[in-house]
């Protein structure tokens, strides 16, 4: 470093000044011409140029960007302008230099076209603040009619073009169920948003706007619809659809997430939430296994809540002994191997329990809400019978018991008429001694 400074302090004493030339980001910049009073030297790789004292020009790519009075050691610092600051939308058009200072010391234009905000060819920029006109004369895709001119200086190429009424905004707020807009400028995205949308539009172009929505159609299609958005610049676009929720409720007023709800071309369990349009007739199917239940609806408010309650009941099934299969008939039939719990429609069913060798009968009046329990395979009495059914072999098996018991009182019977003419004969003989 301090044979650095020497060499740089011996330079100076003997040739009067070292000039070093950077861009933005500190680099050299090679093969720049710096000039004292007509007499140019270019400078190297390392970027240092040593010329006499007095008033130095510094030349890049053949233009005049830097002008200073160097004494000793001076740093000029040059940067590239390759893009304009033109806003809300890029433009393309020709950007024009004027009285530039070429390095052969004539003036003159100096043209340079850009397109999408980007100069085809990056400017040198130092301490030379040059006068620019910026020429506007496409928008995006869209050419102008009628050039706009921007005067300006090459240190401030910032552009609104809402300022200069070449752009208009548009914005556009949304509510549920819109999910997205989308802006066309023929068939040309513009702009896309969701909660807001703010869009740019050029004066006489003809825009379409896309409405992309959470709302379902009855088949079940997200629903999408076109409009004009000129016509809601700065206003509020709704569609007219309801938040639409859908229970599926058993008559124990629980919510069954094992039923199935059918509606708007979708399955959901126990609970359905959607948004369906208004005006439209949607049909809302529940699937309880048991039994289904379906219905018709046109939604005409913001929200609507909705329970389609399926009646049901339980049959609860003990067992004194493992029948081998189990028959439940009714509104409803099941047929499995010692089922604990039933789940069926309301009414009277036909339990018919198999034992193999013998099977027992029963009768069940189930009410909406009710839990009824039945024990499987126990003797029942006749009052019994009366009110669960009666078993076929437990009936036979009590007749057969009753014959029992008759046979044996008809035998004391005859046994004690049998008796009774012994002794009537016995007493006329001893009347006749």
């Amino acid at each position: 470093m301090k044979l650095i400074i020497y060499t740089l302090l011996i330079i100076t004493l003997v040739a009067g000044a070292v000039v070093e030339v950077r861009d933005g980001l500190g680099f050299p910049v090679a093969n720049a011409t710096v000039c004292v009073s007509g007499q140019c030297v270019i400078t190297n790789a390392t970027g240092f140029a040593e010329v006499p004292q007095g008033e130095v020009e510094i030349y890049v790519e053949g233009i005049l960007v830097w002008r200073t009075h160097a004494t000793g050691h001076e740093v000029a610092t040059i940067y590239k302008l390759e893009t304009l600051d033109i806003e809300p939308l890029n433009a393309g058009g020709v950007l024009t230099l004027k009285m530039v200072k070429l390095i052969n010391g004539t003036y003159r234009d100096v043209e340079i076209q850009f397109f999408n905000n980007t100069l085809s060819k990056a400017i040198p920029v130092g301490n030379i603040n040059y006068p620019v006109e910026i020429y506007i004369l496409q928008l995006q895709d869209h050419h102008l009619k009628t050039p706009a001119v921007v005067k300006t200086t090459l240190w401030n190429t910032k552009i609104d073009l809402k300022s200069l009424g070449l752009v208009e905004v548009c914005r556009i707020s949304t509510y549920p169920p819109i999910r997205q807009v989308y802006v066309y400028v023929n068939q040309t995205l513009t702009a896309v948003g969701e909660a807001v949308v703010t869009a740019y539009l050029i004066p006489g172009l003809s825009y379409r706007g896309v409405v992309e929505t959470y709302a379902l159609t009855p088949n079940g299609s997200s629903y999408a619809v076109e409009f004009n958005p000129l016509e809601y610049c700065n206003k509020s676009l709704v569609v007219n659809a309801t938040h639409l929720v859908v229970r599926a409720v058993d008559s124990f007023s629980t919510v069954r997430r094992d039923w199935k709800i059918k509606v708007a071309g979708n399955v959901y369990s126990g609970e359905a939430d959607l948004w369906v349009l208004q005006g439209v007739p949607y049909t809302i199917t529940v699937e309880a296994g048991f039994s289904n239940k379906s219905l018709t609806i046109i939604a005409n408010k913001s929200s609507d809540y909705i329970l389609v309650t399926i009646e049901n009941a339980y049959l609860d099934l003990a067992y004194t002994q493992p029948p081998r299969k189990v028959y439940i008939y009714g509104n409803y039939t099941v047929i499995a191997t010692m089922p604990r719990r039933v789940e069926l429609p309301p009414g009277v069913y036909t339990v018919v329990a198999d034992f193999v060798n013998r099977n027992e009968t029963y009768t069940v009046v189930l009410k909406p809400g009710e839990t009824k329990q039945l024990v499987v395979g126990q003797k029942v009495t006749t009052s019994q019978n009366r009110e669960t059914g009666t078993g076929g072999e437990m009936g036979a098996s009590t007749y057969a018991f009753i014959s029992v018991i008759v046979a044996i009182v008809l035998a004391a019977a005859a046994a004690a008429l049998r008796a009774t003419p012994r002794r009537r004969r016995q007493g006329r003989g001893q009347s006749r001694s």
